[in-house]
């Protein structure tokens, strides 16, 4: 009888363990699918740039340090993905447990399953880039703290969410919106209690005396180049309810368009249900504070000195919203089943559109492409011995060439021309300069100007080569040109 009871109990165990891990093994596949369809786009070559020399940089560091002994073992684009596809998949596993320990299981496997299926989320997860480190160490964080507000006597607890919150202050600066709505929740449940808020006043501070190097970086680094980003109005803000949980692209108008508001429309009404249905619930504020104060920071500070507001960095709060639209599903589930079902396809339609997008489109949602890569396939099929390659690109970077390139050609890198004037007889005196600073030539030349090629650039080359190809790609100019001989 006993031996029954335990074989029931191990297979309750399983049972209970099963949808998540189906959840968790489509993540995975989604995650590895068509992992090298595009080539690495600049911003990867620069987390790869900083991983091979680690220091701090705007503050982040943790990423890079992680990211220089991945690279000991592998460097082609699947496996320096493959850092990214851990953190995505610890993300969805930790949304689960989140859901789960603050509602229900239901919940929790909702979150995670809306999570995997985030086009957006997917398309972080294969880049190698920080942010979906950035939302599995907040989620770390956010569950470390919600238990240790149940327990408030549980050193450990508070140990763990000081430990995730810094993790994720150095993975990058932008992560510490999250302790404004930590203190807001620790103020709420334990105002009476002063001698609780003492414990998680100084756990609080302890994260900031940690964080001070990375403050310090931040403002070393204050006058560094940043994205012009716009300022995001009410239009902006709702749009990353689409962009962030179902599809990221700009949307083909018009019935794709007009479908995508009607869902942004509905997400705001699954939203408004939760709030309303579970108002008088203590944990739907917490959820609701992780959700939109560091939101609502991002978009403060975006007012009040410059734009900060960009799809990926606001991503750390997805998790939270997708919690939030899973509880008002269920609650809509319990009450008008025929409108579930609505939402359900609604849903189903949106994301199967993000997903279909995502991997047939060889840009990013952001608009960045793979050209580096197919520039060195041009070169690689059509290189010969003694040829050299002149790389000119904005970011100054030889890495995205030599990460794919297979020839001897040696590489020299020299910036752009920066003309001082938009009249040509003076445009043409700096091409020629340009021109003549280039390395001395035994046979042909590879010239990739990664710039809209100026027509009197492209008339220089002519009047001093003999142009043999002549190819753009993405926003770079390849040309391949022969020495004429000199008068």
């Amino acid at each position: 009888m006993l031996r029954i009871s335990q074989k029931l109990s191990n297979f309750s165990r399983l049972r209970q363990w099963l949808p998540i891990s189906l959840i968790m093994l489509l993540a995975t596949i989604l995650y590895l699918y068509k992992l090298e369809q595009r080539g690495l786009w600049i911003d990867e070559f620069i987390s790869i740039a900083d991983a091979q020399d680690v220091s701090f940089n705007r503050g982040r560091l943790l990423y890079y340090i992680l990211l220089h002994f991945w690279m000991l073992f592998g460097n082609s684009d699947a496996w320096l993905r493959g850092l990214g596809i851990i953190f995505a998949l610890g993300s969805v596993f930790l949304v689960y447990r989140l859901g789960r320990y603050l509602f229900t299981d239901a919940i929790g496997l909702m979150a995670a399953l809306m999570l995997t299926l985030s086009p957006l989320f997917i398309n972080h997860a294969q880049e190698v880039r920080y942010y979906t480190m950035t939302v599995c160490l907040g989620l770390g964080g956010t569950l470390a703290l919600a238990y240790a507000l149940d327990h408030p006597t549980n050193l450990s607890s508070r140990f763990w969410w000081v430990f995730t919150r810094f993790m994720a202050i150095i993975t990058t600066p932008l992560n510490g919106a999250l302790l404004f709505p930590d203190l807001i929740i620790v103020g709420m449940k334990y105002y009476r209690h002063p001698s609780r808020l003492i414990k998680f006043g100084t756990a609080f501070l302890l994260i900031l005396v940690a964080s001070i190097p990375v403050g310090l970086s931040v403002q070393d680094s204050s006058g560094a180049h940043r994205l012009i980003l716009p300022i995001p109005g009410v239009n902006e803000v709702l749009r990353e309810l689409r962009i962030l949980t179902a599809f990221s692209y700009p949307p083909p108008p018009p019935y794709l368009t007009r479908f995508l508001q009607l869902y942004i429309l509905m997400v705001v009404a699954v939203i408004g249900i939760a709030v309303f249905q579970k108002r008088q619930s203590e944990k739907l504020i917490w959820v609701l504070a992780w959700a939109f104060v560091p939101t609502a920071t991002i978009l403060v500070f975006s007012h009040l000195f410059f734009s900060i507001w960009n799809t990926r960095y606001v991503m750390l709060v997805l998790p939270y919203i997708l919690i939030l639209i899973a509880i008002g599903f269920r609650e809509i589930w319990s009450q008008w089943r025929p409108i579930a079902w609505g939402i359900a396809v609604v849903y189903a339609i949106a994301v199967s559109s993000g997903l279909f997008y995502y991997y047939t489109t060889q840009k990013r949602y952001m608009g960045a492409s793979d050209h580096y890569r197919r520039v060195a396939q041009l070169i690689n099929a059509n290189e010969k011995p003694n040829d050299i390659i002149v790389w000119s690109i904005i970011h100054k970077l030889a890495l995205p060439l030599e990460h794919y390139h297979r020839g001897s050609a040696p590489i020299y890198v020299k910036n752009l021309i920066e003309f001082e004037t938009n009249k040509d007889d003076i445009q043409k005196i700096d091409v020629e300069n340009w021109l003549r600073e280039l390395p001395p030539i035994e046979s042909r030349l590879w010239i990739v100007y990664g710039n809209t090629t100026n027509q009197v650039l492209r008339q220089g080359i002519e009047e001093k080569f003999y142009l043999e190809l002549e190819q753009k790609i993405g926003g770079l100019n390849v040309f391949l040109v022969k020495p004429k001989p000199q008068d």
